[in-house]
């Protein structure tokens, strides 16, 4: 497939009742489809990843299965499409978990999967490789790994359960930049989640629903007792790592968001869980 071509849902469908051995991955962006052709190379399984980019899905066909716009609607309506196909086709579509499993029973299909953790950055949320990245690589002067890799996973959960309440809350928050509210105390980091709460809402004109807000974010942090790969957001990862980067001292190369995901793509075939089930 031609990745400068955008297809239509009517060529897919024809292209794999003609050519049912083809073993196709359609994922949500460019980093997922990046990170799996490079995990998936050692393996030697035949395997070929597309970002959903490249197909053609109209407003019509969100409409159709009660989806709205972005890219996981798009892969979600996508895996709708594709159940005409016979059962020997190997076509499948793979979809971030983000909050999901935490509101229900994720969809479940032949031609659906979901990222074993919140994301696929979420398989990078190791200690291993956080010591790969910030003290091997980037040269970050952390004495005790283990009381900064606490603070870290503390803060990602605080983080995610502000998104939790504001999906619960119906709110669709646009949230700010975090590195205002960080602070370093010895090995580890420290969030000052109050001020930032008051600024994401502030931003927001929904400062009069903190009250409402803070209650829903308190309950759902009371939830969160679990594997932190399954209560965190890759992008908050990512910023929290490059912060780190700059603020324990490391590589200036590496103190961006963009620098980090480029070392998690190298990182790839290493990865303890290969995302998902593709038989």
């Amino acid at each position: 497939m031609n990745e400068d071509i955008q297809w239509t849902i009517a060529e897919l469908l024809v292209r794999y009742e003609l050519e049912p051995q083809l073993v196709d991955v359609f994922v949500e962006g460019v980093f997922d489809k990046e990170v799996l052709s490079h995990a998936f190379r050692v393996t030697g399984l035949p395997h070929s990843f597309y970002e959903i980019e490249t197909v053609c899905i109209p407003p019509a066909i969100l409409a159709k299965h009660g989806l709205t716009s972005g890219n996981k609607q798009r892969v979600i309506a996508l895996s709708r499409e594709f159940q005409i196909l016979e059962p020997d086709a190997k076509v499948l579509c793979l979809a971030d978990r983000d909050l999901d499993h935490w509101f229900g029973t994720l969809e479940t299909s032949r031609r659906l999967r979901w990222t074993v953790y919140c994301s696929i950055d979420s398989h990078f949320l190791t200690k291993d490789i956080i010591r790969d990245v910030l003290v091997t690589t980037g040269r970050a002067r952390i004495a005790d790994l283990d009381v900064f890799l606490e603070s870290v996973f503390h803060i990602l959960k605080a983080l995610y359960a502000l998104r939790l309440s504001d999906r619960e809350n119906g709110y669709a928050l646009k949230w700010v930049a975090l590195k205002k509210y960080l602070t370093r105390e010895g090995n580890q980091i420290v969030f000052d989640a109050e001020s930032y709460s008051t600024a994401v809402l502030n931003t927001n004109a929904k400062l009069p629903k903190k009250a409402t807000f803070m209650r829903s974010v308190t309950s759902w942090a009371s939830k969160l007792n679990c594997d932190v790969r399954l209560a965190s957001q890759g992008h908050d990862y990512c910023e929290l790592l490059a912060w780190s980067m700059a603020e324990f001292g490391g590589q200036k190369e590496f103190r961006s968001k963009n620098a980090v995901k480029r070392l998690f793509v190298l990182l790839s075939r290493s990865i303890e869980t290969i995302p998902m089930e593709l038989q």
